[in-house]
């Protein structure tokens, strides 16, 4: 019974989702923690991120502007890569001054 419950709220958070664009951790991880360890249901969370994104793409992907897509991504991806960087030189800086 836990596992249908579970199932249907993953799939209506997700439909929410679709339209809404956000809603889906903030519904559906306190959801999951209720049947779930929290490891678990953050795993379980993730993994319906990636399945409502994917089906995402699938349906809307042909009409974006893959130009600006591709623009964004590569953006946001050296943004990611030079924030790391900082945040590992200031690791650095932190265990040079012990």
């Amino acid at each position: 019974m836990e596992y249908i419950v579970i199932s249907v709220a993953a799939l209506f958070v997700s439909l929410l989702t679709l339209f809404s664009g956000f809603g889906l951790g903030t519904v559906l991880m306190p959801a999951f923690a209720l049947f779930f360890p929290i490891p678990v249901a953050i795993a379980a969370t993730a993994v319906v991120h990636l399945a409502n994104n994917i089906f995402k793409v699938v349906l809307t992907g042909r009409h974006a502007d893959w130009g600006v897509v591709i623009r964004f991504a590569v953006t946001a991806a050296l943004a990611a890569i030079q924030r790391r960087g900082e945040e590992l030189a200031g690791r650095a800086v932190t265990i040079w001054r012990r």
